[in-house]
């Protein structure tokens, strides 16, 4: 867990994730992240002793905080009074102008590591992928069964497509909605809607 990482590794996995999201996967390397942290040769292999172990690092580092933007995740003051569907979704919003805002360069470097483990699932990179996604999941199947939907499995399912396309089509294609909070919740306010009963 991120609480027991120490400043520095924190430093070193903060500057292996702004490479990937600049470079891409091939800009990993260990030299690369001892540069970007500015910290002496050597440490990111003392405490990554392979590629592997720091990628596996970087995915758990991604995950982890991921989870407590959604944790974090509150609902604009102006809708403190709106239907418990709008106020869903403008929470979802949130999250997402967060993650293709001010945390972009993060949301990149994971886009880039899910293309790679797409090649090799099998992986221990694709399996702690796999249990990042399957924990978003099954929040998402809490939250479309606190909705009333008859189906919260698919429901949750659904939810977290649609976050991954908004994502995708935010990093690849950024435009004037890609951080507007208030057209990210209409959007999510029509998928939420079709969930209730």
């Amino acid at each position: 867990m991120s609480g027991a990482r120490s400043p520095r590794v924190q430093a070193l996995l903060t500057a292996a994730v702004a490479i990937i999201a600049e470079e891409g996967l091939r800009g990993l390397t260990h030299r690369a992240v001892d540069g970007q942290a500015k910290v002496p040769a050597g440490s990111t292999s003392y405490y990554f002793r392979t590629r592997q172990a720091l990628l596996a690092a970087v995915v758990a580092f991604i995950a982890e905080q991921e989870v407590a933007d959604i944790e974090a995740a509150t609902v604009s003051e102006e809708l403190a009074d709106a239907p418990p569907i709008r106020q869903v979704a403008d929470s979802f919003a949130g999250v997402l102008a967060h993650w293709l805002g001010p945390r972009r360069d993060r949301t990149r470097a994971r886009l880039e590591i899910i293309l790679l483990t797409a090649r090799h699932p099998e992986g221990e990179l694709g399996t702690e992928l796999l249990r990042a996604r399957e924990r978003f999941v099954g929040q998402a199947q809490r939250l479309a069964a606190a909705l009333g939907s008859p189906d919260p499995e698919e429901g949750g399912r659904i939810v977290v497509a649609f976050a991954e396309g908004l994502t995708y089509d935010g990093v690849t294609r950024p435009g004037p909605d890609t951080t507007d909070r208030a057209a990210l919740r209409r959007m999510w306010e029509k998928v939420l809607l079709t969930l209730a009963p």
